[in-house]
């Protein structure tokens, strides 16, 4: 591409995408020519701006710039696809990218990530920790995730599943169209917003516990206190996906903007009591309540497929919870639940 660049091919326009407020968007429909609108985008804050389509042009573009060899005179076609709330940008950046092939919608959803994850911190502000892709930290609290497990329970928040295999074409195809269904909905990412909320409760209810609940070998076990259980992904998308299903319904099925609202108070009633009565446990009462033991001998009557097994045995096990919170003694009914 770059090669056809440096001889004057005419490329499709990059499309960039920026996140704005209802009073902006007012505003940008009085200005008469697009010299205002140059102006309004000085001032745009650059983390509200994003490109949707075209990184591998622009890429190229940048390429053939330093090189030296770009035509006198060359121009670049940009257009700009401005929106209220980041689940629009994301929608019209699975519609821009249907049809290509490859298309790998992970690093494609990267190209927007960024926007989705400023939201997300702005709604949960000091409840959550997001490292950056490009940032050496790693978890050591609860709350505390890597940037790219979010997008990647979004994916499987939008899906209402725990697993999507992206490497596999025809699944590939349903989890865009997945993906695009959720992000047309305004809703949509309000609910991941939410589940993700109750998540990191959950995470710092069980992280109470933070030390060693085996007297056994711990060296043998996966999960050795409250605060590995989230620090596993399939614990996660576990979670993240019996959320989806309880909000929006299992695949297939669809519940209208009142049933789905009816159910996120629902879920956020049941967590939230749940975690109230973590708090109330002494140490040692939370260390039986959590039946790390049994979770561990659970999870290793697992088959080859590892990472499979597992994120359907968490999704079981927090859809039990969700229906059972109430009478729950302890979590082994949860972890029996698969």
């Amino acid at each position: 591409m770059v090669e056809d660049i440096q001889n004057g091919a005419i490329l499709p326009p990059i499309v960039l995408g920026i996140l704005t407020e209802p009073s902006e968007i007012e505003k940008i429909r009085q200005f008469s020519d697009y010299s205002e609108f140059f102006r309004f985008l000085d001032e745009v804050d650059i983390d509200r701006i994003s490109i949707i389509d075209g990184m591998q042009r622009t890429t190229a573009i940048l390429d053939a710039f330093k090189s030296g060899n770009l035509p006198n005179l060359s121009q670049t076609r940009v257009e700009f696809w401005i929106a209220e709330n980041v689940n629009s940008l994301i929608y019209r950046m699975l519609v821009l990218n249907t049809g290509q092939v490859p298309w790998d919608i992970g690093r494609q959803l990267e190209t927007i990530y960024y926007q989705l994850l400023i939201q997300i911190k702005n709604k949960l502000g000091d409840e959550i920790k997001i490292f950056l892709a490009d940032s050496k930290k790693r978890r050591a609290q609860p709350g505390q995730y890597q940037s790219k497990i979010i997008v990647e329970l979004f994916l499987l928040f939008s899906s209402r599943k725990s697993e999507i295999e992206i490497k596999d074409k025809i699944s590939e195809d349903f989890v865009r169209l997945d993906a695009i269904e959720a992000s047309a909905s305004n809703d949509s990412l309000d609910y991941f917003i939410t589940t993700l909320s109750l998540m990191i409760k959950l995470d710092k209810s069980f992280s109470r516990l933070s030390t060693s609940a085996q007297s056994n070998d711990v060296d043998s076990d996966r999960i050795s206190n409250g605060k590995d259980i989230f620090k596993s992904f399939p614990a996660m998308a576990g979670f993240c996906a019996a959320c989806a299903i309880f909000i929006l319904d299992e695949p297939g099925f669809q519940r209208t903007s009142m049933e789905a609202k009816a159910k996120q108070v629902e879920l956020d009633s049941a967590i939230s009591n749940f975690c109230l009565k973590l708090e109330k446990l002494s140490l040692e009462e939370l260390r039986k309540f959590l039946e790390i033991e049994l979770l561990n001998q659970k999870l290793l009557q697992r088959s080859t497929q590892v990472g499979r097994f597992e994120r359907e045995f968490f999704k079981k096990a927090f859809a039990s919870l969700i229906r059972n919170h109430e009478r729950l003694t302890d979590l082994g009914p949860c972890w029996m639940a698969h």
